[in-house]
């Protein structure tokens, strides 16, 4: 086989986003002879250009392309494009950009545009000279494997109402990432940059967090106005919950009304914060038609040695509780265990651990 076909069949046998990008970012350094090869995503929230490394490798590099942002790992590396000139200059366009370093490298930008034509992701290529133009036509064709491979993976894993990623997506998102954690990631994570300025915060008070959503009194909305605009609803509240959580987390819908959110490493305050954001958004909005609705949340902290089924259960024990206490709520687990309110299920979080 050769060198191009057994990069091809790599990639294409790949069955996760993160190593479908690994694959192709090796392939590109490997047939181009560059020294090094980057892919950078590009978030677009409200008002903002975003972009953050996903994958990255060296020549010679012994094990492999190296990837961040799948499944919550660390570092977290997204930064505004306005810190990267040579990013920025190329958002928006279609053709690569060759410039000559002043140590004499090439160095070469592609921008990957998503299926609505909008930025999505830039390879960034340094090899000894520049591309000619069938090397670039070999990174173009493999462009448009990574576009094809991703699109495939996303389709068997996104809800089709609301565009959110589905339950078997969550299934294998939770196993990852309990299958990656280890004794070390609350002294690695409370290293890093936090997003609100708490002092004084404990390494094991970071953590993983698993919530689960509910809109209250769904059931009627659907027989009072029907299915149509039920699932309007549902494509409303999908985008609220994506202007209320960091683009780091991921959202996803179980069916019904019921949705399911999987959050970084953060303090307990932050969490809260972050949840109470949604619970407010949706009570302040008016849904066409219907008019306000709220909805319920309960939520956890994900632990090692604890089953997926337990975290779950967890969040559905404080989701049950707010429910049964008034609705348009927001109650974690582990505080209403504390509270005394509800029997503890599992040690999911150290005994040492309070809010």
């Amino acid at each position: 086989m050769t060198p191009l076909l057994h990069h091809v069949d790599r990639i294409t046998n790949s069955r996760n986003r993160g190593a479908v990008e690994a694959a192709v970012v090796t392939a590109i350094n490997e047939i181009l002879g560059a020294t090094r090869t980057e892919l950078h995503k590009v978030f677009m929230p409200p008002g903002e250009v975003l972009v953050g490394l996903a994958a990255e490798i060296d020549v010679g590099a012994a094990a492999g392309a190296r990837t961040y942002g799948e499944d919550f790992s660390w570092p977290e590396q997204v930064c505004s494009i306005e810190h990267s000139p040579h990013f920025q200059v190329c958002l928006g366009g279609d053709a690569p950009r060759q410039e000559r370093l002043p140590d004499g490298t090439a160095r070469i930008i592609v921008p990957i545009d998503n299926a609505l034509h909008e930025p999505d992701a830039f390879l960034l290529i340094l090899r000894s000279a520049a591309l000619t133009a069938f090397e670039i036509e070999i990174v173009q064709g493999f462009v448009r494997l990574l576009k094809n491979c991703l699109a495939l993976l996303d389709y068997g894993e996104t809800d089709a109402i609301t565009g959110l990623r589905n339950r078997k997506a969550f299934d294998a998102c939770l196993a990852r990432i309990l299958a990656n954690l280890s004794a070390t990631d609350d002294e690695a994570a409370a290293a890093l940059p936090h997003p609100l300025p708490y002092s004084g915060v404990q390494p094991a008070a970071r953590h993983h967090w698993l919530g689960v959503m509910d809109i209250d009194r769904f059931k009627p909305i659907n027989e009072r106005w029907g299915r149509q605009v039920g699932d309007a609803v549902l494509v409303q509240a999908a985008q609220l919950m994506r202007e209320s959580f960091r683009i780091q987390d991921k959202l996803f819908r179980f069916g019904g009304a019921e949705f399911v959110a999987l959050l970084r490493p953060a303090e307990f305050p932050h969490v809260m914060a972050t949840f109470e954001r949604f619970r407010a958004l949706i009570e302040a909005f008016d849904f066409p038609r219907v008019g306000r609705i709220t909805v319920s949340i309960g939520f956890s902290n994900i632990g090692r040695g604890a089953t997926p089924s337990a975290i779950r259960d967890n969040a559905d024990a404080a989701l049950t509780w707010a429910k049964e206490h008034g609705r348009n709520q927001c109650h974690a687990y582990e505080t209403l265990v504390a509270e005394g309110k509800l029997a503890r299920r599992v040690a999911a979080v150290s005994e040492s651990e309070s809010f």
